[in-house]
């Protein structure tokens, strides 16, 4: 292709999009269904493949990089103002934002605490898991008091998330080689949906797992520990990065430390084993479009019986993830692709897998050159089709048939990639292709 005609498919791919984006955002709006949502984000992954193929033409990666910004500002803005039809997480967010301003504990009182009858509103009424304190770490309830503190709205939230997902962009950008790295970050459609649509914080994570990992390669190892810590305090997945700093005994002692003063909110304020613990009953309840895990569970099913299942199959993931973490160890694995390998791991032996935790992994996949994570990130769209059903009649029900064509394509994905997450130990210009 020439270089006058890859320009002129990016320019109209980048068109394409922002009228898929913008004609989603309107739609939104006069109050479509959450199935037309998933449906247009799906159709939006046409013009950000050919966006991504075609970028190769632009001049240089200061001009990708350019782009690449002002294009989740813009598509971006168009999707902040639109109800968020996919996910009902902004209303937890701003009501933990208002309870820290009103110095109450949303770790210790559940919404539907009757010592918090005087605040139920109809940012109350639209509250998932009332019964259940708050999951999410220190740092992350920062960004909803900060939400909070700028409005109090629903549009202040995903503003907020906005602006990380930006941000993101700018870092990835900054501390990546590879040429399209920030533009396949900036345009993801569901990347885009899961900030500026549904104001999710993920992308957050993501990108501090991303600048350990870099900090690391580089030796930086003030920068890395930050980062860690940052990561932990934005999501437990975090502590992914604890096993590359196992060569590192004071590093490990700070970063370790530091993480478990900032989860110690989580697990401090209710004991897991209470119900009403937020904590508790994620990490021994909650399930839902899960892949590998689901695999063992029908095994331990099989061979313990249904009543054992569960604790055998949460026990073996367990296993398996430490494994995984003895071998990077052992084998001395570049940061980043030591890191993109665990937050696979994660995800693929996770019982639950929701579409934003995708963000965790899309800053490592394009830093490393990878396209599978790309492709999940498309796959991944199915996981909302019984949303439709969910307003309707409160029932929510994957269908197994819709889980199999998502892994399907992952795994297929995977197989294909020639840069595909490996304990094989590459040249270092492999992990940061120019």
């Amino acid at each position: 292709m020439s270089a006058r005609r890859g320009r002129a498919l990016f320019a109209l791919s980048l068109a394409l999009q922002a009228c898929i984006v913008a004609g989603l955002a309107l739609a939104a709006r006069s109050g479509c269904s959450p199935s037309t949502v998933a449906a247009a984000l799906a159709f939006c992954f046409i013009p950000y493949a050919g966006a991504v193929v075609s970028s190769r033409s632009l001049p240089s990666k200061r001009v990708v990089d350019r782009i690449a910004i002002g294009t989740a500002l813009f598509f971006g803005a168009a999707l902040v103002f639109a109800p968020p039809l996919l996910s009902d997480d902004v209303y937890r967010y701003l009501w933990e934002g208002r309870l820290w301003l009103e110095g109450i504990n949303p770790y210790r009182l559940a919404p539907d605490d009757p010592a918090l009858a005087q605040f139920r509103d109809e940012l109350w009424v639209n509250i998932n898991n009332k019964p259940l304190g708050s999951i999410y770490p220190p740092l992350a309830q920062l960004l909803f008091v900060a939400a909070q503190w700028l409005g109090g709205k629903v549009w202040s939230v995903k503003l907020v998330a906005l602006l990380a997902h930006v941000l993101s962009v700018a870092a990835v950008a900054r501390v990546c080689t590879e040429r399209r790295a920030s533009l396949a970050l900036a345009m993801n459609p569901l990347l885009l949906s899961e900030a500026a649509l549904n104001g999710h914080f993920d992308i957050s994570c993501g990108v501090a797992l991303l600048i350990a990992a870099w900090a690391l390669s580089r030796h930086r190892f003030v920068q890395a520990g930050v980062a860690a810590c940052a990561a932990v305090g934005l999501k437990v997945v975090g502590l992914v990065l604890l096993p590359l700093m196992a060569r590192r005994p004071k590093m490990l002692v700070a970063t370790g430390l530091t993480s478990a003063l900032l989860l110690m909110p989580l697990v401090w304020s209710r004991a897991l084993g209470d119900p009403g613990s937020g904590l508790g009953q994620f990490a021994t309840r909650w399930r839902g479009n899960d892949s590998v895990f689901a695999l063992i569970h029908a095994l331990s099913g099989t061979l313990f019986g249904e009543s054992l299942a569960d604790l055998a199959a949460r026990l073996s993931v367990a296993a398996a993830l430490l494994l995984l973490c003895f071998l990077i160890v052992h084998r001395r694995l570049h940061p980043l692709q030591a890191t993109r390998a665990l937050v696979w791991a994660v995800l693929l032996l996770s019982p639950q897998v929701h579409p934003w935790y995708l963000a965790w992994l899309l800053p490592l996949e394009v830093a490393a050159g990878g396209s599978a994570g790309l492709v999940w990130s498309a796959a991944v769209l199915v996981a909302y089709a019984p949303l439709d059903q969910w307003v309707t009649e409160q029932v929510w029900e994957l269908s197994p048939s819709l889980q199999i064509l998502e892994y399907a394509a992952v795994a297929v994905a995977l197989m294909l990639d020639p840069r595909r997450p490996s304990l094989r130990r590459p040249a270092s210009e492999e992990l940061f292709p120019t």
